[in-house]
C-alpha cells in the first residue's frame, strides 16, 4: 500500500513539473546547418523556454518529444540568426520618424518628397530627411544646393537634410532662422557655416556646425520613442538580425530597452557598447557589466573613436593624403584610448576602437602592447570596428594581440572605386584585407552601421564578402580578388565570430542543444546556390529566443 501511494505521488509530482514547463515546439522536416564543429546538418529541432533541446532527424525529434506545436520547414534551409556588429536600434527607430533618401538621385527627387510631406504637417512644424549621398547627384545639383530650393518647397516648415555621413545639414530658410543662425553667426570649432561670395547664407552647414540643428531639435516624446523602436527591432528581425551590437547605446536608451523588453516588444537582442567620454560609460564602471537582462540585453563593451571615414579624408593613413586632408575634427589620441582602455579592462570591460586607417591601426596596435606589457590580459577580446586599411605587418601584430577585427564590406568596396587619386598607390593594396584579417587573426565580424548605411540586409553583405563585387554593378579588374571569403567564412562572421567577440559563444552563434533558438529561414541554400545568387536569397522566418519574430507572408 505505502508503495503505491508513493508511486501515485511521485506520478502526479512528475504530471504537475510537466504541466508548469512550457510546451515543446519542433521545427521538422528542415535542412538545418547547426554549424557546430562537425558541421552536422540535421533535419528537425526541439525548442522550449527559448532554449535548443535537441537536433537530429526527424523520427528521432518526433519520437523523442511529442508536442501539438509542430512547425514544417518545407525543406528549406535554417541557420543560426545573424548577429550585426555594427549599428544603433534606437537611432534606427528616431530615423523612422524622418524621411530617408538614401536613394535619392537628384535635387528634385528630394523637393518633390518634401512638397507632398508638407502638406500632411501643420506649418511651422520639422521635416527631417537623412541619408542623402552626394555621390548620387549630378556635380550640377551639388553646387547648386541651398536653401531658396528648400524654401520653395515648403517654406514654413522647419527643413533640413543630413547626408549620409551625417557631417552635411541643408537648411531652408526658417530653419536658420529658428536655430538663429546669420551671416554674422561665428563659426563653430572644427565646422563651418558656408555663406556664399556676396557673405549670404547658402543654408549648408558642415561638421561641427551641424551639431546648431541637434541642439535645437524638438524631443521625440517618450511614448513615439517606445513605438519607433518597436517598428525599428520589427524592421531588423526581417533581414534575419536577432542581435545587434549596438554602439550608441546610454542611460536613457538602456532603460527604453528595459521597458520594451520588460513588455515583450522586442524583436531583437541588444549587446550594448557604451561611448568613452559619456557618463553612463561612469557610472558602469561604479556598478559593474550587465549581463543578459531577461535574455535579451548585454552591456559589458566601450568605444571609442580613433579616426573616421576614408571619403572624408579622416581615416588615420600612414603615408598621408595625396591633397591636403580637409578634416581636422577632434579623434581621440593614443593617451586617450590608453587611459580608458586601462579602466574598462581593470572592470572586465571590453575595449572597441574604431581603426578605419592603417596608421590607426598601427597607433593602436602599438599602445596594446604597452598596456599588455605592464599587465597581460589573455581573454580581453579587444575589437578594431570599420577596419579598412592594415599594414601587411601589423596582421600578425594583430594575431598576436587577439584582436579582432570588425569590417563594413559596403564601404570598403565602395572606396575601392574612389581610391584614384586619393591616396598614394602603395596604400591601395592594403584595402579590405579579408581573408589576410581572418587567417591572422583567426575570426573576422561584421556588420552595417545602420541606420547610417546603404545596406541593412546582412545577406546583402554575405553577398559582398563572399563576391567582392557591389550589389549593383560589376568593377573589372578589382583588386585583391585572394582577399574574398568562402560562404561558410562569410556566415561565421554574422554567427560564430560575432556570437565570440561578444563573449557569448556558450550561448549563440550555432544551434546547439542548450544555445537559444536564435535562426533564421531562408528561401534558398545559402550553401550551394552560385555565389553570385546569394544575393536572391530571402528570408521566410525569423526566430529569437524560440519565438517567431518575423514571418513573410
Amino acid at each position: 500500500m505505502k508503495i503505491a501511494k508513493s508511486i501515485l505521488i511521485l506520478s502526479l509530482l512528475m504530471l504537475l513539473t510537466s504541466c508548469s514547463r512550457s510546451p515543446v515546439t519542433v521545427y521538422f522536416n528542415g535542412k538545418i546547418y547547426t554549424m557546430d564543429g562537425k558541421n552536422t546538418v540535421a533535419e528537425a529541432m526541439a525548442v522550449r523556454d527559448g532554449k535548443i533541446l535537441e537536433t537530429g532527424k526527424n523520427d528521432e525529434i518526433m519520437k523523442n518529444f511529442e508536442t501539438k506545436d509542430m512547425v514544417d520547414l518545407k525543406g528549406k534551409t535554417v541557420i543560426p540568426g545573424f548577429i550585426d556588429m555594427e549599428g544603433s536600434l534606437v537611432e534606427f527607430g528616431k530615423n523612422l520618424n524622418f524621411i530617408n533618401f538614401i536613394n535619392a538621385k537628384s535635387i528634385s527627387d528630394i523637393t518633390k518628397v518634401i512638397s507632398e510631406k508638407a502638406k500632411e504637417k501643420k506649418e511651422g512644424s520639422w521635416i527631417v530627411g537623412f541619408a542623402m549621398n552626394e555621390l548620387n547627384f549630378p556635380e550640377s545639383d551639388l553646387l547648386a544646393l541651398n536653401k531658396s530650393i528648400l524654401d520653395s518647397a515648403a517654406k514654413n516648415f522647419n527643413v533640413y537634410v543630413l547626408n549620409l555621413t551625417g557631417d552635411m545639414a541643408w537648411c531652408n530658410s526658417k530653419m536658420l532662422q529658428t536655430l538663429q543662425v546669420t551671416n554674422t553667426t561665428p563659426n563653430p570649432n572644427d565646422g563651418e557655416i558656408e555663406k556664399d561670395e556676396k557673405g549670404e547664407l547658402t543654408g549648408l552647414l558642415f561638421d561641427n556646425a551641424v551639431n546648431l540643428i541637434r541642439d535645437k531639435s524638438p524631443e521625440i516624446s517618450k511614448e513615439d520613442m517606445y513605438q519607433s523602436v518597436k517598428l525599428a527591432s520589427t524592421e531588423l528581425a526581417k533581414y534575419g538580425i536577432t542581435e545587434v551590437h549596438d554602439r550608441t547605446v546610454n542611460r536613457e536608451s538602456i532603460r527604453l530597452l528595459k521597458q520594451l523588453i520588460d513588455s515583450s516588444a522586442l524583436s531583437v537582442k541588444v549587446y550594448g557598447v557604451l561611448s568613452v567620454g559619456d557618463e553612463t560609460f561612469e557610472e558602469y564602471l561604479q556598478k559593474g557589466i550587465e549581463k543578459n537582462y531577461k535574455d535579451q540585453l548585454t552591456v559589458r563593451s566601450v568605444s571609442i573613436d580613433y579616426d573616421g571615414a576614408l571619403n572624408l579624408q579622416a581615416a588615420s593613413m600612414k603615408d598621408g593624403y595625396l591633397k591636403d586632408s580637409k578634416n581636422t575634427g577632434a579623434y581621440a589620441t593614443q593617451e586617450d584610448v590608453e587611459n580608458n582602455l586601462k579602466k574598462a579592462l581593470d572592470k572586465n570591460f571590453q575595449f572597441c576602437i574604431k581603426t578605419v586607417g592603417d596608421k590607426a591601426v598601427n597607433d593602436n596596435l602599438n599602445s596594446i602592447e604597452k598596456i599588455f606589457r605592464d599587465k597581460k590580459h589573455d581573454d580581453a577580446r579587444i575589437i578594431f570596428e570599420y577596419v579598412e586599411f592594415v599594414q601587411p605587418a601589423d596582421l600578425k601584430r594583430m594575431g598576436e594581440l587577439k584582436i579582432i577585427p570588425s569590417v563594413r564590406p559596403e564601404v570598403t568596396l565602395g572606396n575601392i572605386e574612389n581610391l584614384k587619386g586619393l591616396i598614394p598607390d602603395v596604400n591601395s593594396a592594403n584595402l579590405g584585407l579579408w581573408n589576410s584579417l581572418l587567417q591572422n587573426t583567426g575570426r573576422i565580424t561584421a556588420g552595417s552601421n545602420f541606420p547610417y548605411s546603404n545596406i541593412i540586409n546582412p545577406i546583402a553583405l554575405i553577398h559582398i564578402l563572399v563576391n567582392r563585387q557591389p550589389l549593383d554593378t560589376t568593377i573589372k579588374n578589382i583588386p585583391g580578388l585572394n582577399q574574398k571569403l568562402t560562404v561558410a567564412e562569410a556566415i561565421k562572421a554574422f554567427t560564430i565570430y560575432a556570437a565570440y567577440a561578444g563573449f557569448e559563444e556558450d550561448t549563440k552563434g550555432t544551434l546547439e542543444k542548450g544555445k537559444y533558438a536564435d535562426f533564421v529561414v531562408l528561401s534558398d541554400d545559402i550553401f550551394t546556390v552560385q555565389p553570385q545568387d546569394i544575393i536572391k536569397i530571402s528570408v521566410l522566418r525569423t526566430v529569437m529566443n524560440g519565438k517567431s519574430v518575423f514571418e513573410k507572408r
